[in-house]
């Protein structure tokens, strides 16, 4: 768990920007390490730092805040987003493109307050490690129509987040399995599957390349025929280049 999250205001309004950086001060463990007036602005503020979490309004200069977090959904860090602004007949296309909430302005202290709370909880349930790993899986459990098909771990070639459940995308097919990605992953050998990406979990040895991106950023290409590319975040760059030595 860590001890402190990196923010990204987004508002082309100085006081506004000025404001909510006053009422996240109050919360310790949400450091505030950037500030954008613009939609430009702020994707290049994101390709160069990984934020946990971007502050964003929807009247921006250049493009809409809704252009701007699909935008930010693409890249390899995808922080989560948290729409603060004062028009209140968008929060269905924020929610479309996966907002982690929704505040109107003017916001008050209690409403941020019952945000940054349940932001912390869902930042540190994906920071926290398991007091006590469960067995590790041999074969693993889908569902395809009626039926129940066992595979071996060694076909699979990657774990998608979908939900409370996880797409399995092994060489027979996509399946759908009764886990998280959070509690799959808890259950593979960390040795052959890899957390790359907040939403992936590759099997290591259907990885053919390691390929740069634009901004300076990553993807893994897997050897399925297809020329799959998985994103690779900045965060588990590091991890990866000590475990593969490159």
């Amino acid at each position: 768990m860590k001890d402190t999250y990196r923010a990204l205001i987004v508002d082309d309004e100085a006081p506004a920007r000025s404001e909510l950086r006053f009422l996240l001060n109050r919360h310790a463990r949400i450091k505030v390490v950037g500030e954008a007036s613009g939609a430009e602005e702020a994707l290049a503020l994101a390709e160069n730092l990984a934020y946990d979490v971007v502050f964003l309004d929807i009247n921006l200069p250049e493009m809409d805040g809704i252009q701007v977090a699909a935008r930010l959904a693409e890249g390899a860090d995808n922080p989560y987003v948290v729409f603060v602004t004062a028009y209140s007949e968008f929060a269905v296309s924020a929610f479309e493109v996966s907002a982690f909430d929704y505040l109107v302005k003017p916001v008050t202290e209690r409403r941020i307050d019952q945000t940054i709370d349940r932001l912390l909880s869902t930042l540190d349930a994906i920071s926290r490690p398991a007091p006590d790993q469960p067995a590790r899986l041999e074969r693993l459990a889908v569902n395809r129509s009626d039926n129940t098909v066992l595979l071996d771990l060694h076909r699979i070639l990657y774990f998608q987040a979908e939900g409370d459940y996880t797409r399995v995308v092994a060489q027979t097919g996509s399946y759908l399995a009764n886990y998280s990605l959070k509690a799959l992953g808890e259950r593979l050998d960390p040795r052959e599957f890899f957390r790359c990406h907040r939403s992936y979990i590759v099997n290591l040895s259907h990885v053919s390349e390691i390929i740069s991106l634009p901004s300076n950023t990553y993807g893994l290409r897997l050897a399925d025929g297809k020329d799959t590319v998985l994103p690779l975040s900045r965060r588990q760059t590091r991890e990866l280049r000590k475990r593969l030595e490159f």
